[in-house]
C-alpha cells in the first residue's frame, strides 16, 4: 500500500465539456441519457461550470451524484438547473429558509462524518482489507477532493477504490485479467476501474472508456491527471471516421461518447459494464449489444456485467434480463457482498458458446 498524501492535479477544460454537451444535444434518443440520468446530467453540467473539478468528490457540489463517491449532504446542490434554480436562491440566501437549511446541512454532515468514522473502524479491523492492500497495487486514490477514505497505519485510501478492488478480486475467480490486452468499459464512471486495472496489469495497455457527458468529461479529466497524453479525449476523436488503437505497444485510453460506439473498428478482449446497463432504457442496452456484436473479434471476447441486487424495477431494468442481450454468449451467474454496504453484487460472465457436441475443457 502506498502513501496517498500527494494527489494528482485535475485540470478544467470547459471547451471540451462544451463540445461534448453540444454534440450530445444533436444525438438520437438511443445515445441520450434515459430517465434515470437525465436530470442528474443537466445538474452536473451546471455545477461543473460553477465549481470546476477540484472538489467533485467532496461535499461542495453534487457533480458526481450516483457515479462517484462524493458526500451528498446538501440537497440544494440538486437545484442548480432548470425551474428549480429559484428554489436554490431562496434556500441559500433568504431568511429564515437559509438558516433552517444551513442548520440541517450541518447536522446531516455530522451524521455523515460519524458514519465514515465507524466505517473506518470496521474496515481497519478487516483482515480481507489488509490482504487486498498487500496483493494489489493501489494507486493514488484521493484526487478530486475525496473525503470518504480509510485511514490505516497512517495512510489514507479511498473507500471507493477499496470497494472496486474487492469487486475486482471477486471477478478474478471468473476471468483472468492477466490475459487481457484490451478492454472496453461502458459506463466507466469517473475512471476508477480503468485506473486500478491499468496499474495492476501491465499487459493491459489498450482501453476504451465510454460514458455519457458530462460523466465522460469528469472521467476524462480524472484519467488525464494520471496518464496525460495517453488519454485520447473527445476533442481528439470526434471528427474521426473510425476509432482504432495505435499499433504501438504503448498505453492508450480512448475516452469516447456513446454515439462513437458506431465508429469502433478494433479488437477487444474484455467488454465490461458495472451497474449502468440496468440504469438505461432497454432499447439503449439493445443498441449497445448490437454495435458490440459487430466488432471483428466479439465472439472471442468476454462480456462481464455487474449490477446490484437492491434494484428498483420502477427505475431500473431487471438485471436477470442482461444475458438475453448477448444471445451468442453463455453466461455464468454469481453473487458476492459489497465490502462496506448491506447489498450484494450480481455478476454475469459471458463467453463464446461452444459448438454442438464440443466438450468443456
Amino acid at each position: 500500500m502506498e502513501n496517498d498524501s500527494t494527489h494528482s492535479s485535475i485540470t478544467d477544460d470547459h471547451e471540451l465539456l462544451r463540445l461534448m454537451v453540444s454534440d450530445a444535444r444533436a444525438q438520437r434518443d438511443v445515445y441520450r441519457p434515459g430517465p434515470y440520468w437525465s436530470r442528474k446530467t443537466k445538474n452536473a453540467v451546471n455545477q461543473i461550470g460553477r465549481h470546476g473539478l477540484a472538489d467533485f468528490r467532496g461535499a461542495s457540489s453534487s457533480i458526481g451524484l450516483s457515479f462517484t463517491d462524493s458526500i451528498h449532504v446538501d440537497v440544494r446542490h440538486d437545484l442548480a438547473s432548470g425551474f428549480r434554480r429559484p428554489l436554490k436562491f431562496l434556500f441559500e440566501t433568504v431568511f429564515p429558509f437559509k438558516n433552517v437549511f444551513a442548520a440541517q446541512v450541518s447536522l446531516t454532515a455530522s451524521y455523515a462524518a460519524e458514519a465514515r468514522r465507524l466505517k473506518n473502524l470496521l474496515l481497519a479491523a478487516d483482515d480481507h482489507v489488509r490482504e487486498l492492500l498487500m496483493r494489489y497495487k493501489l494507486p493514488c486514490s484521493l484526487s478530486g477532493g475525496c473525503v470518504d477514505y480509510l485511514e490505516l497505519d497512517g495512510r489514507k485510501t479511498s473507500t471507493h477504490y477499496l470497494n472496486l478492488l474487492h469487486q475486482h478480486d471477486q471477478l478474478t475467480k471468473h476471468f483472468d485479467f492477466r490475459s487481457a490486452t484490451s478492454m472496453l468499459e461502458i459506463g466507466g464512471g469517473f475512471g476508477v476501474n480503468v485506473h486500478l486495472l491499468l496499474e495492476n496489469y501491465p499487459k493491459l495497455k489498450k482501453v476504451v472508456y465510454l460514458d455519457i457527458p458530462p460523466n465522460l468529461y469528469v472521467g476524462t479529466q480524472y484519467l488525464k491527471s494520471f496518464y496525460g497524453k495517453a488519454v485520447v479525449d473527445y476533442r481528439d476523436s470526434r471528427e474521426l471516421q473510425s476509432l482504432v488503437f495505435s499499433p504501438h505497444d504503448t498505453r492508450e485510453i480512448l475516452a469516447i461518447a456513446p454515439w462513437q460506439v458506431e465508429k469502433l473498428a478494433l479488437n477487444i478482449d474484455l467488454i465490461y459494464n458495472a451497474h449502468s446497463f440496468v440504469e438505461m432504457p432497454q432499447f439503449v442496452v439493445s443498441n449497445y449489444a448490437d454495435k458490440l456484436a459487430r466488432l471483428s473479434q466479439f465472439e472471442s471476447a468476454t462480456v462481464l456485467m455487474l449490477t446490484y441486487d437492491c434494484f428498483d424495477l420502477r427505475t431500473t431494468l431487471d438485471p436477470e434480463l442482461l444475458p438475453s442481450f448477448f444471445p451468442t454468449k453463455t453466461f455464468h451467474r454469481s453473487t458476492f457482498p459489497v465490502l462496506d454496504r448491506s447489498y450484494n453484487v450480481i455478476t454475469f460472465v459471458g463467453r463464446q458458446k461452444r459448438a454442438s457436441g464440443q466438450q468443456a475443457a
